[in-house]
Parts: C-alpha cells; structure tokens; sequence
C-alpha cells in the first residue's frame, strides 16, 4: 500500500511542477477607465483624451486611429503614453462631429488589447443660449444612437487575442511526456524493488 500510495504522491507533485510552470500567467492590460468616457455628448471639444489601464503600456506600442461621422480619419493626432495611460492631444481644429477614437496598446505583457470608443460635442457656431426650460414637459434625453452604422464600426471595447492552437498544444504535449516519464519510472522501480 505505501508503495501505491509513493507512486500517486510522487505523480502529483510531478504534474503539479509540470502544468503548473506551463501555462502562461494572464496578467493583460484592461481598459480601467477613458476622459471623456464612451459615448459622451460634450458641450465643446476636449483638450486631452485620457485612456487608463490597469497595466504599464510599453513605450511606443501605442496607436490611436481617429474618424469623423462620415467615416473619414483625421490626421495630426499625436498619442503618448504615461505609465498606465495613453494621452491623446485633441486638435483644436476639429469641427463639432461624432468622433470614433481606435487604440491599440501593448502592456508590459507584450499582449496587445485593441478596442474603442465614441463622442461628439456640438460646433461652436450652432451653440445657442439654452430656453427657459418648461416644467411642464418632460425632459429630453441625449443618446448616441448611430442610425447608419455599418458592421464594421461594432468593434468591441476591448478585444482580447485568444491563446493560439500551437500553445494549448504544446501544454497537453507536454502533459502526456510527463504521464509517460512517470508511469515509465514506476515500472522501472517496481522491477527493481522486486
């Protein structure tokens, strides 16, 4: 019994050392928080576009892809990244739209994380005084409903790469050697016990 009991001992510890240093710790950088946030109707046009992770960003692996309403990319957007947030410089140019901000960003990780976000603020020649407003109707709710989107503006906020093929592979093969090394080496010290 001792030796049985030796033998599912001695198999647990070498798988536990065996899957346990073999699958990658997931430590990817999430999308924390965003200045303006995600579907924000702005009275004018931001200074900064804050994006916040919960991870470091490598230096220079951070990508902004700006677009208007029609769809067309802005040109002049200048990215940086502080520690955990890329900081976008707004140009001050840009006329009031609906604006689609792309990211890509790499995390101390090395994983990649790609999402986005919308927001729009008014040009300041239409701004008007705001009315007197009436107690007696109710009050009017702003959303961010774009009634012609095509499919590929859906992008998830954050999208995460899935683990490839070749690395879910590679830890049942390593596995499967472990499982034979082991029932290979009880059988050799049971013929030599005997």
């Amino acid at each position: 019994m001792t030796k049985l009991t030796g033998f599912f001992s001695g198999f647990l510890l070498i798988s536990l050392a065996l899957f346990g240093g073999a699958v990658p710790a997931s430590a990817h950088a999430d999308l924390v928080s965003t200045t303006p946030v995600d579907g924000a109707v702005l009275e004018s046009a931001p200074r900064t576009l804050t994006l916040s992770f919960s991870s470091t960003l490598l230096e220079g692996m951070v990508e902004v892809a700006v677009s208007n309403f029609a769809g067309e990319l802005v040109s002049g957007v200048l990215v940086e990244s502080v520690g955990t947030d890329a900081v976008v410089q707004w140009p001050a140019d840009l006329p009031g739209d609906t604006y689609k901000v792309a990211y890509r960003i790499v995390s101390q990780d090395g994983h990649p994380v790609t999402g986005s976000l919308r927001f729009s603020y008014p040009n300041p020649e239409t701004v008007t005084a705001e009315p007197t407003p009436d107690t007696t109707a109710e009050p009017e709710v702003t959303t961010m409903d774009d009634p012609i989107s095509e499919p590929e503006t859906a992008v998830p906020r954050v999208t995460e790469e899935p683990a490839s093929d070749s690395e879910s592979m590679l830890v049942w093969v390593l596995g499967f050697v472990a499982l034979a090394l082991v029932v290979a080496g009880y059988f050799i010290w049971r013929k030599r016990s005997t």
